[in-house]
């Protein structure tokens, strides 16, 4: 079963679902268009006017739509592509996927190709001799309606993309991103703990990866299951989201029990892409784009400066989640051991990648040094000792800088 939601999860997450949902819809209304003919079908007086009978028409209509919204479609696709291409390749090319999953790329994407297929469908039904073939019921008025909301859609399409390829308009979205999946750890029906360590733990590696690959979202649910099937905690070795090579092992428990006893497979997947879902690389990519905007070539402080606001920021929305190292049901039946980012892990790795390139930035000093008290303060105040002392030693590391 957890095989499976993670499939429907990439099923409807993915950017072609939409568009393919939409383009059987139009497919689908062609077909009854075809199977409908003018004596069967009672028109109200409104739409009459509109359904034409002249097959020349028909055909010559049709045939009108299909070229003109099929070079609207490639061209529109062409231009944004490279648009984007040299926008984002420039700071951060992961950042990407956000932009492409935005449902009103796929549902213009969706209405073009569904209007193509459906004069397409049309045109082959009156295709044969006159005195064989039937009009389908509003056949022209159909795809000259389909065409003229496809040239709608294209205007605000240029108009939309011309907003979102703003690095500014791109790093809040990673930021708005990653701070609704930050929001989202309390709000599952899973509980986060610190489980205290016993004098007794020492989890074996069970199951190991039969691939590479980077370590995507866990289905947490069915791994608590698992753990309370198995009567022990079951401890996840790799971090969510990092690469995983061929053989390393992923989980593990003690060795009163057998990985033959239960399957664990469908709870997790192996990506190939780098997975967006888990929170912290949401907060590499903030760095991303800070190293590239300061660095010789791009040379954009203001951009960078930018990437360092929102990335504090996030830091201090990660502060405000209670510490935890293990999740478990509502029963507290089952127990699965996490190997997640802590703050104080993931603020030095940030910062520390930070400083090698604006460390002789005095705008970049002073932006560092504001977030990061920012984040100390942040720390003591929920609570995060280990957070608080890594961003007290990253201030101390700039003590000298100017």
């Amino acid at each position: 079963m957890g095989k499976i939601m993670l499939l429907l999860r990439d099923l409807v997450r993915s950017i072609a679902s939409l568009p393919t949902l939409i383009f059987f819809a139009f497919v689908a209304l062609a077909c009854y268009q075809l199977s409908t003919t003018d004596e069967a079908q009672d028109l109200p007086d409104w739409l009459a006017p509109y359904n034409l009978t002249d097959l020349d028409t028909i055909r010559t209509t049709l045939a009108a739509v299909i070229t003109g919204v099929f070079t609207l479609t490639i061209f529109a696709y062409t231009m944004v592509m490279n648009v984007l291409d040299r926008s984002i390749s420039s700071y951060s090319p992961r950042l990407l996927p956000l932009v492409l999953s935005e449902r009103y790329h796929q549902e213009i994407l969706g209405v073009g190709a569904g209007t193509i297929a459906h004069s397409t469908i049309l045109l082959l039904g009156v295709a044969e001799p006159p005195e064989f073939s039937k009009p389908p019921v509003l056949a022209a008025a159909s795809a000259g309606f389909f065409a003229i909301l496809s040239l709608v859609l294209f205007i605000y399409f240029i108009h939309r993309v011309s907003q979102s390829i703003f690095i500014n308009v791109l790093l809040r979205k990673s930021y708005d991103y990653t701070r609704r999946r930050l929001e989202r750890l309390d709000e599952q029906r899973l509980s986060l703990i610190t489980a205290r360590d016993r004098p007794d733990d020492d989890p074996q590696p069970r199951i190991f990866a039969d691939r590479c690959g980077y370590l995507d979202e866990l289905d947490y649910a069915g791994l608590v299951d698992a753990a309370q099937k198995l009567r022990t905690e079951i401890y996840l070795l790799p971090r969510p989201g990092s690469f995983v090579y061929t053989g390393d092992p992923l989980f593990g428990w003690g060795d009163t029990q057998s990985a033959d006893q239960i399957s664990i497979d469908s709870y997790y997947t192996l990506s190939r892409e780098e997975p967006i879902d888990v929170y912290a690389t949401g907060f590499k990519h903030q760095v991303e784009v800070a190293i590239k905007a300061a660095s010789p070539a791009i040379n954009d402080p203001g951009t960078a400066m930018t990437a360092i606001n929102y990335l504090g920021q996030l830091f201090m929305q990660l502060a405000a989640v209670k510490p935890y190292n293990a999740v478990t049901g509502q029963q507290d039946a089952g127990v699965l051991r996490l190997n997640d980012w802590q703050v104080g892990t993931l603020l030095d790795s940030c910062f520390t990648q930070l400083r090698c390139y604006l460390d002789s930035d005095p705008w970049g000093v002073d932006t560092m040094r504001e977030n990061l008290l920012r984040i100390e303060q942040a720390c003591v105040k929920y609570d995060h000792p280990t957070g608080a002392s890594a961003a007290r030693r990253q201030l101390q590391q700039l003590v000298s800088k100017p």
